[in-house]
């Protein structure tokens, strides 16, 4: 059983290095809604691919945080693809509850989590649908906003 799980490690490091984990580079943040309950904002990224082949994107997993209090916790399908040597935008929505905001007129803000992504190559697609291996790379960000009034 040892030698099996070796194996497989062995072949998920070798046999799957070969491509790079995306970079998520946070651009900006835009509120889209002011609720009683919550202040909803979607963050702007970029996404670069430095591969020769293209990667696909699968899940963000990812916490907010205000004051170091965990206020959201976001899970979003990517449902995109990244050409292979490219850039292009992506939105990650977060919701920050007004419960959190009592006194305060500007709110920093951190967000931070992961973008899993399919490596390009039947070993990694098999190590991943066999649910032993998902590449991920870090999605993070810090900002801050004013609180709007409540619309």
């Amino acid at each position: 059983m040892l030698t099996r799980v070796l194996f497989i490690a062995f072949l998920s490091t070798v046999g799957c290095s070969t491509s790079r984990a995306p970079v998520a580079q946070y651009k900006s943040s835009l509120i889209t809604e002011s609720l009683p309950s919550a202040i909803s904002l979607d963050l702007e990224f970029d996404l670069s691919n430095n591969n020769d082949e293209p990667l696909k994107l699968v899940t963000y997993r990812y916490f907010v945080s205000v004051n170091g209090d965990i206020v959201y916790r976001g899970m979003v399908d990517a449902q995109q693809t990244l050409p292979r040597g490219s850039t292009t935008n992506a939105t990650i929505p977060i919701v920050v509850p007004r419960a959190y905001l009592v006194g305060q007129d500007t709110v920093v803000w951190h967000m931070r989590g992961t973008l899993e992504y399919l490596s390009h190559g039947a070993l990694a697609e098999t190590l991943v649908d066999s649910k032993l291996w998902q590449p991920s790379t870090t999605v993070a960000a810090s900002d801050y906003f004013v609180v709007p009034p409540i619309e």
